[in-house]
């Protein structure tokens, strides 16, 4: 493919027809792992605290298992969210997907004709 060309690829994954994983979740799930906060990872994704639990919600909601443990700060706060072994495993299996499809997209071999 020639250089001024540059292939984006946006993937999410649905169950029953209703996303459950994309862009959005995946790097609030990313972020959580790196802070261990759910205050801390929406600041860094630049979202409101509201949105970040409605996020991770609706993740869970869908899920056969929690993708964050939750624990609640007492009275001087201090609580911290985690992300589950198979939060991060799904974390892993969407980047590798994703990883994948763009190498694949990527490959001169299928873009002869725009040479």
């Amino acid at each position: 493919m020639p250089n001024d060309y540059s292939i984006h690829i946006k993937i999410w994954i649905e169950k029953k027809g209703i996303s459950i994983l994309g862009p959005g979740r995946i790097e609030i799930l990313e972020a959580i792992d790196k802070t261990s906060s759910l205050t801390k990872a929406t600041r860094n994704c630049h979202i409101s605290f509201k949105k970040g639990w409605k996020l991770i919600n609706d993740i869970s909601q869908h899920l056969e298992q929690p993708v964050i443990i939750s624990e609640r700060g007492g009275k001087g706060g201090g609580g911290k969210t985690i992300l589950t072994e198979y939060g991060k495993k799904l974390v892993r299996q969407y980047r590798s997907i994703q990883e994948k499809l763009i190498s694949f997209a990527n490959n001169s071999k299928i873009w002869k004709e725009f040479q």
